[in-house]
């Protein structure tokens, strides 16, 4: 009878002592990594965490990775340190134009080049390289019409400028230079795509 009650079950508190000297928790893996890097928080941690989720998701959707992220060689996202001067390199930036998406990040990519895009291994045909103001940061990028709808646009931005013009809506993609790799990427079959679909899954 007593113990329908659930208010008079005595509940086990542990002490922050007690916890303290456990193995294994969030607190000690916390004291573990502060020994490594002494300006370790968790709050830091969290929100480091919260911001590689979402350039992951980002990049599986295809879309321009947040700043401080790139693919590394296998394809996969990852944080970059920021310069010390960034600051200073960004109002140059402004000032200038955006030195950081400039010519020579497209150099060697023309139009009707088959390529193949990061993130996954999405090919298709080079229909536009040059400046699109009005997206992300602006700068220069690469038109490109995929093979299958894997895109995010027919090659016309929000604002209503066509810069290609693609099959259909999700054919076309806006990408930076350093996500396109052209070369000799001819059209895959449905059963090439199967093999890829585990790659694509770890990006």
């Amino acid at each position: 009878g007593g113990y329908e009650d659930t208010s008079l079950v005595k509940k086990y508190r542990m002490t922050d002592e007690e916890y303290d000297s456990r193995q294994g928790t969030l607190r000690d893996w916390g004291r573990k990594q502060k020994e490594t890097d002494p300006t370790f928080t968790l709050a830091r941690h969290a929100k480091e965490h919260r911001e590689m989720n979402e350039a992951q998701r980002q990049g599986k959707l295809g879309l321009e990775l947040p700043k401080g992220f790139e693919y590394d060689e296998q394809g996969k996202v990852i944080r970059v340190q920021p310069d010390e001067d960034e600051n200073v390199n960004d109002e140059n930036n402004a000032a200038v134009g955006n030195v950081e998406f400039g010519p020579e990040t497209v150099a060697g990519i023309a139009l009707q080049m088959r390529c193949e895009a990061r993130p996954g291994t999405r090919r298709g045909t080079v229909a536009f390289v040059g400046e699109v103001p009005e997206l992300g940061s602006g700068g220069h990028w690469v038109g490109v019409i995929f093979d299958e709808p894997v895109g995010k646009t027919d090659g016309t931005t929000k604002t209503g400028k066509t810069y290609f013009q693609a099959p259909g809506p999700g054919y076309g993609g806006f990408l930076r230079g350093k996500n396109v790799e052209v070369g000799d990427f001819p059209e895959r079959d449905i059963m090439d795509e199967l093999d890829d679909s585990d790659e694509d899954d770890e990006l």
